[in-house]
């Protein structure tokens, strides 16, 4: 085989990208092990789904905010740097956090606050995150490479809630503990970066401070002007609203319906994470995207069905645990193959001077979709119940996914 054919994994073959990787999966891990606690937190002190979903809200809303602008810089600038000191105002956040809870001063509205200005974090650095990838690997491995991230991210969601159930098993006196996991996971995953070897920075035209906003606009019309772009975007919408109401509402859900011991809440998210996990490696076998465009609308349609009448049985109290478990799997499967083979579409097919700005922002709705989805779900199921509102959320996505397979299907580019 030459040296630069594709193949399975090829991105493993570089050593940047292992290293990036590792890097990126420690903290991701223990990012989780932070996001579950501030959910906990608040449904322990609370006992309101509204006020989980808002918190939840904080946390993805505020990317509306920054991105647009943050990928407009990122697009201009230097990418690497650009990250790397957002990640160290995030460790200082998260330690800040911490200290606030150790010393019994946090509320729900300062956890409020915090998780606000983590949301603006992510929704600042991602943009730079997403438009360096091609830089880490060879064009040949490029698919892999964004297959791999997404099999590292959800091998995070099942080691994630599992090491959160176990840290959570103490009662809330662990809670700062739980909210400094990301602060560490970061230094790890910066001490990596500082070993990274990136390629070349591709050449980039010259822009005025004064053109920023004209940027700004260049990057979201090409989600209307591109037809591979706007579809892999709708499809990476609807796939975020099924995905975050489900792992942000889990604590209420397996209270509802009484299936777990409290704490163990999160071997309701495991296992929708470990279906996860299955899809993305079923796309890190890829090369390239082909086949995507056609298949994900068909997936994404089977996806509501299927969450429909899941959550029609679970309120007919027709499962148990275990047989929850398995359907939850089987849901973590269908919207992971819909999230990753859009996102891998999207990295194959965004110019280098657009990349931070399509992936950057699609990053940023998939985030705002879902934090609407969240409170939404949240509201709904304070007036009514768990069953309804998630039903009717995904017959919303049902709809999305009958009209992309009833237009004029995509031609081949």
């Amino acid at each position: 085989m030459p040296d630069h054919a594709p193949r399975r994994f090829g991105a493993l073959s570089e050593p940047s990208y292992r290293l990036f990787l590792g890097g990126f999966g420690f903290s991701y891990t223990l990012y989780w092990v932070t996001l579950l606690a501030v959910g906990w937190w608040m449904w322990e002190v609370t006992q309101s789904a509204a006020w989980v979903g808002f918190v939840f809200f904080c946390d993805l809303f505020p990317g509306v905010l920054v991105t647009p602008w943050a990928a407009a810089i990122a697009d201009r600038g230097n990418r690497f740097r650009l990250l790397k000191g957002i990640l160290w105002i995030q460790v200082f956040t998260g330690l800040a956090l911490a200290a606030t809870a150790w010393a019994g001063l946090l509320t729900p509205w300062s956890l409020c606050a915090f998780v606000f200005l983590e949301g603006a974090l992510i929704g600042f650095s991602q943009p730079a995150f997403f438009g360096m990838i091609n830089r880490l690997v060879r064009p040949e491995n490029l698919s892999a490479a964004v297959s791999l991230n997404i099999t590292v991210t959800n091998g995070s969601y099942i080691v994630g809630p599992v090491l959160a159930a176990y840290v959570f098993s103490y009662g809330l006196g662990i809670a700062p503990l739980a909210f400094a996991a990301n602060a560490l996971g970061t230094v790890v995953y910066l001490a990596c970066l500082a070993r990274v070897t990136l390629g070349p920075e591709p050449a980039r035209e010259a822009r005025e401070p004064t053109e920023l906003l004209r940027d700004i606009l260049e990057g979201m019309s090409t989600f209307f002007t591109n037809p591979t772009v706007s579809r892999a975007i709708i499809l990476i919408l609807g796939a975020a609203m099924l995905q975050r109401p489900l792992i942000s509402l889990m604590p209420g859900i397996n209270d509802r319906f009484d299936l777990f011991a409290a704490h163990n809440f999160t071997y309701l998210t495991a296992s929708f994470m470990m279906g996860s996990i299955t899809a993305s490696l079923r796309h890190a076998h890829r090369n390239s995207d082909a086949g995507l465009a056609r298949s994900t609308p068909r997936v994404m349609a089977l996806l509501a069905l299927g969450t429909i009448g899941f959550f029609w049985a679970m309120q007919a109290m027709a499962f148990q645990g275990w047989a929850a478990l398995a359907c939850l799997y089987l849901i973590g499967v269908a919207t992971t193959y819909v999230l990753a083979g859009n996102n891998v579409i999207l990295q194959n097919r965004t110019p280098e001077h657009l990349r931070s700005r399509v992936l950057g922002n699609s990053f940023m709705l998939s985030r705002t979709i879902g934090a609407l989805a969240v409170i939404g779900v949240g509201f709904v199921t304070e007036v009514s119940d768990f069953s309804p509102a998630f039903m009717l959320n995904a017959a919303l996505v049902l709809v999305a996914a009958l009209w992309l397979l009833l237009r004029r299907p995509l031609q081949r580019q």
